[in-house]
This record gives structure tokens, sequence and C-alpha cells, in this order.
């Protein structure tokens, strides 16, 4: 029986640059939770942040990987955080500093609704083109603040070629994390070792499952490595060839709502004490 289930964010649950999740997947949230199972999200996004795109409920997220793995709540509380050395990010500020169109984003430890981020040597123009993109609220800096940071991104405007070099640059300046491209022209910054995965056997013991009793969803880069932990691992069919090959199952595409249908399917299989007709072998 399901007891788990973690879902990707962006492209996944909801479709990327919408602004909050639709009524039908809030509704198949509550009928998941309703029927016994532990649902929350497995996402690069920080808690607070995650507030707007549940319409402001709270209970869609009590439990959930975030910041890619560098906090883990259960049942509404911190059971696990990691902030980003701060001397990292100056190495890396440092590095992107001489490139145009290629800027650090820092997010606080402390946040709140607005979603605050400091943008490390970026333009306004280039800041607030990122600001529409990914939808966070940001404030240009010369320098990283000397503050806690749980988590970090790249902005890299060009092409594969431009992006290729942009890790490169980032791996020479700071070797003790490696960069995932997320959403186009846009890296998550983890520290190695500290990824969604890692993070699993954290929120198991707290919410007493075990791996064979947890469903995955994902689409990108930083989905593969959780995917790859768990048997029910299923790839929307909009994901990526890469977390397609890792994953045992598929359910229908983020703007589908196909995430909300495999939701309904797994509370109505906890309900019959059944394996979702979804996650059956063929």
């Amino acid at each position: 029986m399901i007891k788990l289930v973690l879902s990707d964010m962006d492209n996944t649950l909801i479709p990327f640059g919408a602004r909050h999740v639709s009524p039908r997947t809030l509704e198949a949230i509550h009928d998941v939770t309703n029927a016994g199972v532990h649902f929350g999200p497995a996402t690069g996004r920080d808690y607070v942040e995650l507030m707007r795109f549940f319409h402001m409920d709270e209970s869609c997220f009590m439990t959930g990987i975030m910041s890619n793995g560098k906090r883990v709540r259960v049942d509404g509380r911190d059971v696990w955080t990691y902030s980003i050395p701060h001397e990292w990010l100056d190495r890396i500020a440092a590095a992107l500093k001489p490139e145009r169109g290629m800027f650090l984003i820092c997010y606080p430890m402390d946040t709140n609704l607005f979603n605050p981020a400091y943008v490390v040597g970026a333009s306004e123009e280039e800041m607030n083109e990122y600001e529409r993109l990914v939808r966070f609220t940001g404030g240009r800096v010369v320098d990283v603040p000397g503050i806690d940071f749980i988590a970090a991104a790249i902005a890299c405007n060009g092409d594969e070629e431009r992006r290729a070099y942009c890790q490169r640059l980032i791996a020479e300046a700071c070797p003790e994390v490696e960069t995932v491209m997320t959403v186009p022209n846009w890296f998550d910054v983890l520290p190695l070792g500290i990824n969604k995965a890692s993070a699993l056997d954290i929120i198991l013991d707290a919410v007493g499952a075990t791996r064979d009793e947890t469903v995955v969803f994902g689409d990108s880069g930083n989905d593969v490595a959780i995917l790859g932990e768990v048997h029910y691992s299923v790839a929307v069919a909009n994901a990526t060839d890469e977390v397609k090959r890792v994953s045992n199952f598929r359910c229908g595409a983020s703007a589908g709502e196909g995430v909300a249908d495999a939701l309904f399917e797994i509370a109505r299989a906890a309900r019959a004490h059944e394996v979702p007709s979804f996650l059956k072998e063929e």
C-alpha cells in the first residue's frame, strides 16, 4: 500500500509559468491525504514560497522535501535543514562577475511570502527578465550578503555551448557543488551529496514509510536521483528523456493535470487496499 507521495512542482504538478496549482489538483491532494496517504512536494522551491502555489493552503505541503533536499518538513515542522556555506557562494559570484548574462541568485534561509532573493552582479534588465520567468522578488547587490542562504541558482543567457561554459566555470571555482538545469537557462546550485534523494531516508523515517511504499513524480534533471531510489518512480508525459529512462511508470502531462489524475487513483486504491492501476506491472 502507498503511504507517501512526493511530487516535483514546476512542469510536474504545475505547468511552468503558472501562478498556482489548479483547483482540481488541490482537490486531488486533499483526496489523497484524506485517504491516509502523506503527500508533499519534492522541489527546489522553499517552504514559504510554496504558499502561493497552493492557494495559501498549508495542508498541501505540511510534509515534503524542499529546496532540493536542504529542508525536510514532516507534519508541519522542520526535521532537517542545511544552509549553503557563505564562502562557496562568494567563490561562485567571483567566477561569474566578469561574464555578461551570467549571475548568481541567493535565497535566504529566513524568508517571507514575497520570496525575496539577492541577485549578485546583474543589471536591472537581466534581473527583471528572470523575476518574471522564475517568479521571485529580486534585490540587486554587489556582493553576497553575510546571512544564511538555503538555496542558490545561476542564470545564464545563451545557447548550449554558453551554458556548458558556465557549468565549467562553477565546477572550477567551487568543486563542492554541482549545477543542474531545471528550467531553460537556469541552474540550481546543489551541494554535492545533498539533493532530493539524500533527503529521502529522513522523510521516510519520519513518516514511517519504506521505499516500496513511496511514489515519486518528476520531469527534469533534479528529479533523476530521487526517482532512481524508488520502484514507483513516475515520469509525467512532458518529462525529459533522461527522466523517462530512469522512471518505471508514466502519467499524463503537467498541463493536462496528469499528477492530479494519478493522485485520485492513489486515493481510491488506498481506500480499497489495492495497488493503483497505473502502478501495476504490465
